[in-house]
């Protein structure tokens, strides 16, 4: 069962500017082009070194990924819902099929060309708007089998698909950086979609929030 999968394999496949602003952001080599173009928009806003320099590369992160983690999200979101409708494994994976050239059509290579911070920060992301694990989505649709072996592949290579999110502590300044983006203090680097499934999923997402709301 190959299926839609292939994006969360571009996720786990993560695999210039002068010196002395690659040291005291922390970027790695893949992204320095991209912090050279909004690196006026970078804040320094706090007394202590270390922190300053953590907060500064968790935005520079964030605000490189979120519209990617908006519209992905949105996109296995919708997936989801339709699945939850399906009562066939031959339906089930007759959609699956479709649902994986509409995210291949979406994106194309840009997450598998990501660095790995990138695309760690992106499978955070994704995480926290959908509660999905890589792992999760791999166990769910290839078999804990698969999950298990590929999980310990990428633990060899520093890599862990069971990663969740945390934004009471280890992702603090994440989830900080997201709800100032949220709330038009800090502005994001955009990624408009592209395609109309991935339009029509940020449509249905909007419709959901807002009956939430009401």
């Amino acid at each position: 069962m190959k299926h839609y999968l292939s994006f969360v394999f571009l996720i786990i496949q993560l695999v210039g500017l002068g010196q002395i602003t690659n040291e005291y952001i922390q970027v790695e080599e893949k992204d320095k082009e991209l912090l050279r173009n909004y690196l006026p928009d970078l804040e320094i806003n706090a007394s202590n070194a270390a922190y300053v320099k953590k907060w500064n590369r968790t935005k520079f992160y964030v605000k490189s990924v979120y519209d990617y983690s908006r519209i992905s999200s949105a996109m296995l979101i919708s997936f989801e819902d339709t699945l939850s409708q399906l009562n066939t494994s031959r339906s089930r994976n007759k959609y699956l099929k479709k649902a994986n050239k509409r995210l291949k059509k979406e994106f194309g290579d840009e997450i598998k060309n990501m660095s790995i911070t990138r695309g760690t920060f992106l499978m955070k992301m994704i995480y926290r708007n959908t509660g999905l694990t890589a792992y999760d989505i791999i166990r769910k649709y290839r078999g804990g089998g698969t999950a298990f072996w590929f999980q310990a592949l990428c633990l060899v290579n520093g890599q862990d698909l069971k990663k969740t999110y945390d934004p009471e502590n280890e992702d603090l300044l994440i989830e900080k950086a997201i709800e100032m983006i949220e709330s038009g203090k800090m502005n994001y680097f955009k990624r408009v979609p592209m395609t109309k499934e991935a339009k029509k999923a940020l449509k249905k997402k909007k419709k959901r929030k807002k009956r939430k709301k009401n």
